[in-house]
């Protein structure tokens, strides 16, 4: 069973991350985090009950420093 992310759990990760729209309106956020390390992502918020297709949440994850989504799950559970 895939594991499923909704569109306000990867928008509390991008501000957990500091991460800011590069351009007013945009859909590319980057930011440094806690942690120093500069970080770019492509995320196009909808809702935040819509889920995130599963190639989406996965390409987010990896452009977010995780090795895969489970990392990234339990990386979300662990900082709520």
């Amino acid at each position: 069973m895939p594991i499923r992310f909704s569109h306000k759990d990867i928008e509390r990760l991008l501000r957990h991350f500091r991460m800011e729209p590069l351009k007013k309106g945009g859909n590319l956020y980057g930011g440094i985090g806690l942690d120093g390390i500069w970080r770019t992502c492509k995320f196009d918020y909808h809702k935040g009950r819509d889920i995130v297709a599963t190639g989406t949440a996965g390409v987010i994850a990896k452009s977010l420093g995780f090795t895969n989504v489970q990392h990234m799950k339990n990386y979300i559970e662990k900082n709520r």
